[in-house]
């Protein structure tokens, strides 16, 4: 059966008005009239009278049956296409993945569609789409470059590690300025840049320069020198899932955060990303 023939049908079959149909199908009257002639002659039976308008027992028939046919078709070709789906890669900085989970199952359930989640920062993220290797990524940090698409979804609190007898960790939240006289365990500028600028910014704002007594990579290694109190080190709010045995995290009084983004490269542009946006959109971030 002619599928174009059967939605003409079925508009006619709404509208119960040759005019009306053929103008919400951009057809002239008797165009609309020679297809569905052409779809009776196919069926080999009598679908309408035409004056006065009423559809046969075998158009009313079609009617009920051809809606649940469209429907079926669209839906085979729904499982068609994602059937040829590949997975949606995304990058996401190990230090947000915790917070970010969430909003990947978000995605994940809504699109239908598997997503494969890569472990990069940002710097590694906009070189990977770039060379085509992510479809997305989620941006801890800042991007200039006019290949990529940036898109603000929400900020990451940077907050103070501790070790867990200092008398400020009774606090619920700390001062910078209050830990002007403090040693400082810092990320190496080497290691991610703009990081590393982002959190001596925040000390630029707090009014003073840190006493950086020792650089560190990992959390995991500042989570053992805080511990020994060799000093107190600035990270993001996500960390607070991982184990940090001797410490604690507390928020700051200051207003200091990251600004989390949607990145993907322009052209050519990423796979469904209309989609991608709508989902975003609807999610409490």
């Amino acid at each position: 059966m002619n599928l174009r023939r059967l939605r003409l049908f079925l508009l006619l079959a709404e509208e119960k008005n040759f005019h009306r149909a053929a103008e919400r199908a951009y057809l002239s009257q008797p165009a609309l009239s020679q297809q569905i002639r052409a779809l009776e002659e196919e069926l080999g039976v009598k679908l309408l009278e035409r004056k006065p308008f009423r559809l046969t027992p075998a158009g009313e028939a079609l009617k009920e049956e051809g809606k649940r046919l469209l429907e079926e078709v669209e839906a085979l070709k729904e499982r068609v296409r994602r059937a040829g789906w590949r997975e949606l890669r995304f990058g996401v900085p190990e230090n947000l993945l915790p917070d970010l989970m969430p909003l990947l199952d978000h995605l994940r359930r809504g699109l239908g569609q598997a997503v494969e989640v890569l472990e990069m920062h940002t710097p590694e993220q906009v070189r990977a789409l770039k060379e085509g290797r992510l479809d997305y990524g989620l941006a801890g940090l800042k991007v200039a470059d006019p290949r990529i698409g940036e898109e603000p979804l929400f900020k990451v609190p940077i907050v103070a590690l501790l070790p867990e007898g200092h008398p400020l960790a009774k606090e619920e939240r700390v001062a910078l300025w209050d830990l002007r006289e403090e040693p400082f365990l810092l990320i190496p500028r080497e290691t991610l840049p703009p990081l590393h600028e982002a959190f001596m910014e925040v000390f630029r704002k707090a009014g003073f320069a840190p006493k950086v007594v020792r650089e560190v990579a990992r959390f995991p290694q500042a989570v053992s020198l805080v511990a020994a109190g060799v000093g107190v080190y600035l990270t993001l709010a996500p960390y607070r899932v991982f184990p940090h045995p001797g410490t604690v995290l507390r928020p700051l009084k200051e207003e200091a955060a990251l600004q989390v983004s949607l990145i993907y490269r322009k052209d050519p542009a990423p796979p469904r990303l209309a989609e991608v946006r709508a989902l975003l959109a609807t999610l409490a971030l």
